[in-house]
């Protein structure tokens, strides 16, 4: 189990504890290479090139949110849907009841006369 070229530890946690590998983080090629990028284009080009990543990262953001709006819309014309089915539902149901009362007075009426 010789991985890395790490002692033997009886706990594996042991041999990245006490022998854990450094990484260098350099941040400073990065601005150096960023800066040559800027020497080598010249400064409108990298502003236009910025610009068009900018239009592109806000339509695609747009985009996204166009998609979640949608999403939510039919979810939301889903629950309208079954609100006036059920609506319908109950005002149908009222309307049967209304026609048997109507219907029941209409016999007590005849059978009163």
């Amino acid at each position: 189990m010789d991985h890395h070229n790490f002692p033997e530890f009886p706990n594996p946690a042991d041999s990245q504890y006490y022998y854990y590998p450094q990484t260098v983080v350099e941040t400073m090629p990065e601005l150096s290479a960023l800066s040559n990028v800027i020497m080598e284009l010249g400064i409108p080009a990298c502003v236009i090139i910025a610009s068009f990543w900018f239009i592109k990262y806000t339509t695609d953001q747009g985009r996204k949110e166009r998609e979640q709006f949608w999403a939510k819309d039919a979810e939301n014309d889903d629950k309208i849907m079954q609100l006036v089915e059920r609506s319908s539902d109950a005002i149908m149901s009222m309307k049967i009841a209304l026609e048997q009362n109507t219907q029941a007075m209409r016999e007590l009426t005849l059978k009163s006369k």
